[in-house]
């Protein structure tokens, strides 16, 4: 750096500058320009001297200013120190007159600002990228069936906008359960509207609303599952990996809002009964190591203001009812299963001693069995040539499940008409899973089993009927969806949440039968798991005049299929 006493010209202002010198040291290659390029050279002078103006405008901007930091004085500064200054005065200056169609590189002067007061640099960082990607492939296709869960669409975002979704809709609802239950106990100053203020101390006992977290230690690293996948996208797991479990002794349980976590000190057994996204309400208090000792625990549960009227009660006895089956089976090898089955067609088409409004088959439709092309066509020959008859008399709605042909996260697609050539007719409707549809007045919602099965292995629960009841008190129909359950990122709303008491809800693939009613005021709801027909060969009836009166139809066993 030999030329360090001079004032070297910054990037932006050095190429015009350095273009012009020469043809002014040079008296006898002036006389040769013509007059245009003199005239031309004449303006990049004057551009260049404008430019030496502004940057030395803009240094004695800088020393005079208090609050700024000042640049140390190219006279007074060592030759090695002085370029620092000088490119950062000449980035302040030279970036406004930059031509409008350079193309040089964005620096960090060139990104914009949160406010939005500058100009978006012509190649965009890799922020703005990403987003314009994600909005690329946000495109679903256009439903087929009319149904809550229809034509719900999602831009691919991070999934914490379904938790901060599911909180903000929920947490009014279960702060009020606990203030029905606690409030005797509990000072009103005590119902805390976030997290943060936790460990108040002129408070013996205070209610915190969050989400909950579980910490299950025995759950396999998710990476793992993903070691030797080409294609993005879920991996496909068999029914054993699907229904693996994934509590233990070992686990925490956490409640988090948008503010903070919170680990909960609660007995094992406490811990056992939740599950990871049901929103919380938690009486208690701070420990000294910062968790907080949980005395009780309440959900969002409805209320009979949210319950729906039942239908008035008749005395016909021709009352409508709703058949409810699931698990079919269609391409197993099974003798034992086709006849049960071949039984159970025979009753819902000509034997049914009561009034049937419609049929719906619950997921299960085709064999879990590995299935090559051949096998596989002749179970799609089967469900065609066996259901045209009960088709042909019955309404029959007819939902996907797990590791059917469609997609596998929540919620999915109905089947394409084209898989079942010979029901193409409007008293044969596939569905997505999951389902909610209105019959005779009543308010029908269910799925086909994997929201209570995915909530069985990831909470100590008695029973699936167990399971279901818990949906149904923390309104949410699939509460482990997504940390356990594939769905997908929706935002700006959870489509899972119930926000009024169905009538009748059910949930598929179990291997018994089971319900109970739930009683809301006046009216309820009647919780069914349906039996999957290849473990338990029957079919359930719910009279739709009169939830509550529930009737199964069985069809011998299957112990030898």
């Amino acid at each position: 750096m030999t030329d360090g006493q001079k004032q070297p010209d910054p990037p932006p202002a050095a190429q015009p500058e350095k273009a012009d010198p020469a043809p002014a040291s040079k008296p006898e290659q002036a006389a040769s320009l013509t007059d245009e390029q003199k005239k031309r050279v004449e303006e990049n002078r004057q551009k260049a001297q404008e430019k030496k103006r502004a940057r030395e405008a803009a240094k004695a901007a800088e020393s005079a200013a208090p609050a700024e930091a000042a640049p140390v004085p190219e006279k007074a500064a060592p030759v090695e120190a002085a370029p620092a200054p000088k490119k950062a005065a000449a980035k302040k200056t030279a970036q406004p007159k930059r031509a409008a169609g350079a193309s040089k590189t964005p620096t960090k002067a060139d990104i914009p600002s949160s406010k939005g007061n500058e100009a978006t640099p012509e190649k965009p960082t890799q922020p703005n990228q990403g987003r314009r990607i994600a909005t690329a492939c946000s495109g679903r296709a256009e439903p087929l069936v009319t149904c809550k869960f229809e034509g719900l669409e999602s831009k691919w975002m991070q999934y914490n906008n379904l938790y901060k979704q599911r909180l903000s809709a929920l947490s009014g609802a279960a702060r009020e359960v606990a203030k029905a239950r606690w409030s005797q106990v509990v000072p009103e100053q005590g119902f805390l509207q976030d997290l943060s203020g936790y460990k108040t101390s002129e408070i013996s006992e205070v209610v915190i609303v969050g989400v909950t977290f579980k910490d299950l230690k025995d759950r396999p690293n998710v990476i793992d599952e993903y070691k030797g996948i080409k294609a993005l996208g879920v991996v496909d797991k068999d029914e054993n990996m699907a229904l693996a479990r994934l509590y233990s002794e070992k686990d925490t349980l956490w409640l988090e809002d948008h503010i903070m976590r919170i680990q909960l000190d609660m007995s094992e057994d406490q811990v056992a009964s939740f599950a990871t996204g049901l929103v919380l309400a938690v009486r208690g208090r701070a420990t000294e190591a910062g968790t907080f000792k949980v005395t009780d625990t309440c959900l969002p549960r409805m209320t009979a203001a949210m319950a729906p009227a039942l239908p008035v009660r008749s005395d016909d006895s021709q009352a409508p009812f709703l058949a409810l089956l699931s698990g079919l089976a269609f391409g197993s090898t099974s003798e034992a299963l086709a006849k049960a089955r071949k039984s159970a067609i025979d009753f819902l088409t000509e034997k049914i001693e009561v009034s049937l409004q419609q049929v719906v088959i619950c997921g299960g439709t085709f064999a879990k069995t590995a299935m090559d092309k051949a096998r596989l066509k002749e179970a799609l020959l089967e469900v065609n040539e066996e259901l045209s008859r009960l088709v042909a008399v019955r309404t029959v709605q007819m939902m996907a499940g797990r590791g059917e042909p469609t997609n596998s996260g929540l919620p999915q697609l109905p089947f394409h008409r084209q898989l079942f050539r010979q029901l193409r007719t409007s008293s044969f409707r596939p569905a997505g899973n999951p389902c909610s549809f209105k019959l005779e007045n009543l308010d029908i919602l269910g799925h086909s089993g994997q929201p209570v099965e995915d909530l069985m292995r990831c909470a100590r629960l008695a029973s699936p009927l167990n399971a279901l009841e818990l949906c149904l008190e923390a309104r949410h129909l699939a509460p482990t969806a997504p940390d356990t359950l594939p769905t997908q990122p929706f935002e700006g709303s959870d489509p899972f949440i119930m926000d009024s008491a169905p009538h009748i809800l059910f949930s598929g693939g179990h291997s018994e039968v089971a319900n109970s009613w739930q009683s809301l005021g006046e009216s309820g709801t009647q919780c069914i798991c349906v039996p999957a027909f290849h473990l338990k060969p029957a079919v359930v009836l719910v009279n739709l005049r009169d939830p509550r009166d529930v009737r199964v139809q069985e069809f011998g066993s299957l112990e030898d299929a």
